[in-house]
């Protein structure tokens, strides 16, 4: 529906025969002020493309165009005045306002169900930190109208009655943009994309700044994002359906920012309680909290216990993940673009397990001696290569979940690796490197779909939670999987 929506706001017709001049044009320059070359400048609306030289320049002059209508929402009870959305009740009906950005991605909803007969108003201002056009969609029961909006400074406002009533809910803050005629989009290798809104098309110079890529996206907050803790009210044990989990919360969490949420699970004969713990070769969740406590960065950290004696069924334990990443998203507030799973063993073959089942939910999942034998048949799959980020190591010397467990039957440790380097659409024709030595030796996987890598490291030693590298000291396994977690 998203996308639909995104399709009907960029390709609106024009609707008036009045035509006028174009004459736009501006240069497309990085952080440093440099121009960037052959960066790809569309004008959305019109359907117009140049592309720019070694000076950064573009241009679209002289061209006769119809006479586009700004963009203004007007709906049955719903209108934009003084940067303000009203709504004018006659009855009383839920209403609604969501956010997102130009792709369809949803960044925030406020809802208010069952609302009184009366005048509502919702202040857009600044919370959303972007400063890309946005498409806000806002509804009651009997209307609905959709528009673009640009984020610039402004107050914050709650969604309140005019009428003086006390605040109905703690909303986000988006500001004000002047009425647009179109968008520019420019896209450029190695850059983001940006979008600039534009409200004249005559006598216009519109330079463009863009920021270096780093494969980041915008954190996408979950259901639970702007909800006082409740069913989950701190960090401790709690139940989902009969199920064990154990939650570990940031230090003053905050109801409004958006989490990375990281499962770990643990392998046979261990427990939740040993991998949210500090005292078990699973401690702090495989180190990936201690790692990211080191660089400052908060996450909600999740260890679920399995229900097959002390190991991980595939018939009661996947649908047990899909249920409770839902009940922790409804619940806090999660980053939906970044939930990793971490795990040893059993616990790395279950982790296995569901980044094939659960792609779309598991942006990365971080395996240390995996197997795909144990959890066959395995899970149906929503879709053949579905891409899902992946980092794998193994033991040259695992007897329990070897390298290799029967290369006919493609199974092991190596065929974990290469299932998803297939998937990502990896150049999987490469030489693996394999460890005959005390150090660990990395393979990165090239040519793989932009943002899905994968990564595997192989160390000379057998089936081990932990490991160390000749000479030194320190566990390697949480460093490499946390400094993987963190290129999302």
């Amino acid at each position: 529906m998203f996308k639909q929506m995104f399709v009907f706001l960029i390709g609106l017709a024009i609707v008036s025969a009045d035509a006028q001049s174009l004459d736009l044009q501006g240069v497309i320059s990085n952080n440093k002020g440099q121009p960037v070359n052959d960066a790809i400048v569309s004008l959305v609306r019109l359907k117009m493309i140049d592309t720019t030289s070694t000076d950064g320049r573009y241009a679209f002059i002289g061209t006769s165009v119809s006479r586009l209508p700004a963009i203004m929402p007007q709906a049955d009870g719903i209108s934009l005045n003084n940067n303000m959305l009203k709504f004018s009740l006659s009855a009383p009906s839920n209403m609604k306002v969501e956010i997102f950005d130009l792709k369809g991605n949803l960044i925030m909803r406020e809802i208010k169900t069952n609302a009184a007969t009366g005048t509502y108003q919702f202040d857009i201002s600044k919370n959303c930190q972007t400063s890309n056009v946005l498409l806000i969609k806002a509804s009651t029961g009997r209307s609905e109208t959709s528009f673009r909006y640009m984020p610039l400074s402004g107050r914050a406002q709650a969604l309140s009655l005019q009428n003086g009533a006390s605040t109905i809910s703690n909303s986000r803050n988006l500001a004000k943009m002047a009425d647009a005629l179109d968008t520019i989009m420019v896209t450029a290798t190695g850059f983001v994309t940006k979008y600039v809104a534009i409200n004249n098309l005559v006598n216009q110079q519109q330079n463009i700044t863009l920021d270096s890529s780093d494969g980041k996206n915008a954190p996408v907050p979950s259901s639970g994002c702007g909800k006082d803790l409740g069913t989950i009210n701190n960090s401790g044990i709690f139940n989902l359906n009969g199920r064990k989990f154990i939650v570990n919360l940031p230090t003053n969490y905050d109801k409004n920012k958006p989490y990375r949420l990281v499962f770990g699970m643990h392998c046979m004969g261990g427990s939740a309680e040993k991998v949210a713990g500090n005292s078990d070769q699973s401690k702090n969740f495989y180190g990936i909290k201690t790692q990211a406590d080191k660089d400052g960065i908060q996450c909600i950290y999740v260890a679920p216990q399995g229900d097959d004696g002390g190991t991980w069924s595939a018939n009661r334990d996947i649908p047990f993940f899909d249920e409770l990443q839902k009940h922790l998203k409804n619940n806090l507030c999660v980053d939906t673009t970044r939930v990793f799973s971490v795990g040893f063993s059993f616990g790395a073959m279950y982790t296995y397990a569901l980044s094939l089942k659960y792609p779309g939910v598991l942006r990365a999942a971080a395996c240390n001696a995996p197997a795909n034998w144990n959890f066959d048949p395995q899970p149906p799959r929503p879709g053949k290569d579905h891409p899902i980020a992946y980092i794998q190591t193994t033991g040259t010397r695992d007897g329990l979940c070897s390298w290799v467990y029967n290369d006919g039957q493609k199974k092991g440790g190596k065929y974990c690796l290469l299932q998803h380097a297939e998937d990502n659409g990896c150049n999987t024709n490469i030489e693996i490197k394999l460890a005959n030595s005390g150090t660990h030796v990395v393979t990165e996987f090239e040519g793989c779909k932009d943002g899905y890598p994968v990564r595997f490291m192989s160390h000379n030693g057998e089936h081990w939670c932990n490991a160390t590298d000749q000479g030194t000291n320190f566990d390697w396994i949480p460093v490499e999987f946390w400094n993987f977690f963190k290129r999302f």
